[in-house]
């Protein structure tokens, strides 16, 4: 009995430490939940980086960020916590591949990476705030939408 008591004791303190908010900056301000479908060509774009960029100067300090998931959706986040600043925000949204080149070693028979060219896949006026023309505004409202990134692309990054 007093076994089950330490070890239910013990997940307890666990959980409190690990759902506190003892990390949290304190001047972090209040995080409105914000969902952000991306798609291209009409269909979802998975495993795209979006990034806010606040036009507003006191919130420029916390970058919300996410990727898209399978859906394309991405659940805004801030510091690691759910959620972006009320403001108004540019949008960021990149995506890159590498495909690799390989040679296989002739004593062991193992492929070995020897290089590879990384890929853009999301036309660059997307990924440059000076000429993405995706703009969002939150708010305390649970704020929804989506957004096209044109055509699909596969153009070769350099360096």
């Amino acid at each position: 009995m007093t076994r089950i008591f330490f070890v239910t004791l013990i997940i307890a303190v666990m959980l409190f430490i690990g759902c506190s908010d003892s990390g949290k900056p304190s001047d972090l301000p209040e995080l409105y939940r914000c969902t952000i479908t991306i798609t291209q060509e009409g269909k979802p774009l998975s495993g795209a980086i979006v990034e806010f960029i606040s036009e507003d100067t006191n919130n420029k300090k916390y970058t919300p960020v996410q990727h898209t998931d399978s859906n394309g959706t991405a659940l805004m986040s801030t510091y690691g916590y759910i959620g972006v600043p009320a403001g108004k925000y540019k949008i960021i949204v990149t995506k890159n591949i590498e495909d690799e080149t390989t040679i296989q070693n002739k004593e062991t028979g193992e492929n070995i990476i020897v290089g590879g060219q990384k890929y853009q896949m999301v036309e660059s006026i997307y990924s440059d705030i000076k000429t993405t023309p995706l703009e969002i505004e939150v708010n305390s409202k649970n704020t929804k939408q989506t957004f096209d990134v044109g055509k699909a692309v596969k153009l070769a990054v350099s360096g």
